[in-house]
C-alpha cells in the first residue's frame, strides 16, 4: 500500500511539475508577443543606421529565445514520465505540431512571424557582429527612409519658374522693393538703351538717305548719258557772237525735271568709272540745294550747285546774252559714302590719285566743256591773315596781272605739282567741298582748280609726271600746329605769259 502511495505521491508532483513548466511556457509566449510590437514600433522614428541595428540586435534575441525553448520542450519531454504524457505534448506541441494539444498552446505557434519559424526549419549561427547587416537583408529592404549619407533636415531648393517676356520687360524698370543703387542702375541702363536706339536710328536713317540719293542720281545719269555722248575731243571754235546754240539731247530732258539745271558735271576714270557724274543746278543763292536735291526734295547730300553770282552760257533765242564768267565756282558736300564730291578727298589721301583722274567734263546745257586740273590744295574758309586766299569770291579777272596773281597763288598751294601750262585767257573751273583732313571743325576746304583744255590739245598733255610738293604754302593755322614747317617763296616757280613783252612779266 505503500507503494501505491508513493507512486500516487509521485504522479501529483510530476503532474504539478508540468503545470508549472506548462504555466512557465504560456508566460514566456505571452512575454513575447507583448514585446513584439514594442520592438518594431519604435522603428519608423529612428534613423536610417538606428533601424538597422534595432532590426539586427530583435533579430538576434528572438532567434536565441526560439532556441533555448525548443532545447527546453525537448529535454523537458524527456524527463517526464509515462504517465504525464497529456501535459508533456502541451509542452512538444512547439516540436511536433501532429500530436494533439490544446488550443491556447497551438494557437501561438501558427501565429508567430515568419522569422521566428524560420530558424525552426533552417538554423543558422548566430552573427558574429550583430551590428553588421547581411548584404541579402540591403538588397531587400525597401528605400522609404532618407539614405544614410543624406541629411534629412536639408530640404530641396524648388525649382525657379523662368520668367516670361512681360516679367523679363517690367523689371527693366525701377520697381517697388529696388535699391537706390538697384534704381540708379536701371535709369542708366534705360538711358543708354535709348541714347543707341536714337543714334541707330540717325545714323541709319543717314546712309538710307544717301542710297536712296544715289539711286536717284545714277537714274538721272542714265537718263543724260542716253541722249549725250562723253566728247573725246575739242572741236575748232566758232566765233561766239555769230555762234547758234542749241540745247543739248540731255539737257532737255533734265530741264523737264527741274528748270534750274544748267549742266552737267563728270570727272572720269582713266580705266574706270567716273567719281562724279551729276546735274548741276544755280538758284537766286547759295543755300537752296544744300539740302535738296536734283528734284527738290529734302536731302543730306543736296546737288552740285553753281555759284548764283556765275554767268555760264546764258542763251535766249539760241544766242549768249551774257559773256560767261572766268572763273565757275562749284559746290557740293563731301559725303562718307563718296557720293556728290566725297570722293575728291582722296586727290589729297593717295599721291596716284591725280594721275588716274585730272580731267572734269563741265557742260553746259548747250555745250560741252573740259578742263584740266592744274592744282588742288587745302584752304581755311575763315582765313584772316597773310595767307588769306579766298578763290571763290574771285569770279573774273580785270587784267593779264590779276589772272596770274590768281593762278599762281593756286600753284604755291597744290598739293601735287605737275606740267600743265596755264596762259592768260583760259577759262578756269574751281571746285569747292568741305575736307577735315587737315584743318578740321567746318573751315577746312579742298579745292581743285582747272582750266579749260584748248582746241586741238591732248587731254592729258601735262598731267603724266606729277610730283609732291615739298613747298607748299599752307594756311597760318596749318603753321601753328606744325611750327618747324615753313613756306620758302624764293623757291617757288610761277605761271607766265609767254609774250615776253605781257604786262605780267614786265611786272615779275
Amino acid at each position: 500500500m505503500s507503494d501505491n502511495y508513493i507512486d500516487k505521491l509521485n504522479e501529483e508532483q510530476a503532474a504539478a511539475e508540468a503545470k508549472r513548466k506548462a504555466d512557465k511556457i504560456k508566460a514566456i509566449r505571452a512575454s513575447l508577443r507583448a514585446e513584439e510590437p514594442q520592438e518594431t514600433a519604435p522603428v519608423q522614428a529612428q534613423t536610417a543606421e538606428e533601424a538597422v541595428s534595432a532590426a539586427e540586435e530583435s533579430f538576434a534575441a528572438k532567434f536565441d529565445r526560439v532556441r533555448r525553448n525548443k532545447l527546453a520542450a525537448q529535454n523537458r519531454a524527456d524527463e517526464a514520465p509515462a504517465e504525464a504524457a497529456a501535459p508533456a505534448e502541451e509542452t512538444a506541441a512547439e516540436t511536433a505540431p501532429a500530436t494533439e494539444a490544446p488550443a491556447e498552446v497551438t494557437a501561438p505557434v501558427k501565429e508567430a512571424p515568419a522569422e521566428a519559424v524560420q530558424p525552426q526549419t533552417a538554423p543558422q549561427a548566430p552573427l558574429l557582429n550583430p551590428m553588421r547587416k547581411p548584404r541579402e537583408a540591403w538588397a531587400n529592404t525597401p528605400h522609404t527612409e532618407p539614405r544614410m549619407h543624406t541629411d534629412p533636415k536639408k530640404k530641396k531648393k524648388k525649382k525657379k519658374k523662368p520668367k516670361t517676356l512681360g516679367q523679363r520687360l517690367r523689371g527693366l524698370f525701377p520697381e517697388k522693393g529696388d535699391k537706390p543703387l538697384e534704381i540708379v542702375r536701371k535709369f542708366v541702363f534705360l538711358g543708354s538703351l535709348v541714347a543707341i536706339v536714337v543714334c541707330g536710328y540717325m545714323v541709319g536713317d543717314y546712309y538710307l538717305d544717301l542710297w536712296r540719293s544715289r539711286i536717284e542720281y545714277s537714274n538721272i545719269d542714265d537718263i543724260y548719258r542716253t541722249y549725250t555722248p562723253i566728247i573725246t575731243s575739242v572741236d575748232e571754235k566758232q566765233n561766239v557772237g555769230d555762234k547758234y546754240y542749241d540745247l543739248l539731247p540731255g539737257a532737255k530732258k533734265l530741264l523737264d525735271i527741274n528748270p534750274d539745271v544748267i549742266g552737267y558735271m563728270t570727272i572720269p576714270t582713266i580705266d574706270g568709272n567716273p567719281i562724279v557724274a551729276l546735274p548741276v543746278v544755280q538758284a537766286e543763292d547759295n543755300s537752296k540745294y544744300l539740302h535738296l536735291n536734283f528734284k527738290g526734295e529734302d536731302s543730306r547730300a543736296g546737288a552740285l550747285f553753281l555759284d548764283w553770282r556765275n554767268h555760264f552760257d546764258v542763251v535766249e533765242n539760241h544766242r549768249l546774252i551774257e559773256k560767261n564768267s572766268d572763273n565757275l565756282i562749284v559746290y557740293g558736300h563731301n559725303m562718307a559714302d563718296e557720293s556728290m564730291f566725297g570722293a575728291l578727298k582722296y586727290y589729297y589721301r593717295n599721291e596716284n590719285y591725280y594721275e588716274n583722274h585730272p580731267i572734269i567734263e563741265f557742260n553746259s546745257n548747250y555745250e560741252q566743256y573740259t578742263y584740266k586740273i592744274f592744282s588742288f590744295f587745302l584752304l581755311d574758309a575763315e582765313d584772316d591773315t597773310d595767307t588769306e586766299y579766298d578763290c571763290w569770291n574771285t569770279l573774273n579777272f580785270d587784267d593779264e596781272e590779276e589772272f596770274y596773281d590768281f593762278v599762281n597763288e593756286a600753284k604755291r598751294r597744290t598739293l601735287r605739282t605737275n606740267d600743265v601750262d596755264v596762259q592768260y585767257g583760259d577759262p578756269i573751273l574751281t571746285i569747292s567741298t568741305c575736307n577735315t583732313d587737315v584743318i578740321g571743325d567746318s573751315r577746312g576746304r579742298l579745292i581743285l582748280m582747272a582750266r579749260r583744255v584748248r582746241v586741238g590739245e591732248d587731254l592729258y598733255e601735262g598731267t603724266k609726271n606729277s610730283e609732291k610738293n615739298t613747298n607748299i604754302k599752307w594756311p597760318n593755322i596749318y603753321y601753328q600746329q606744325h611750327p618747324n614747317e615753313k613756306y620758302d617763296p624764293d623757291s617757288f616757280v610761277p605761271y607766265k605769259p609767254k609774250n615776253e613783252n605781257s604786262k605780267a612779266n614786265i611786272e615779275d
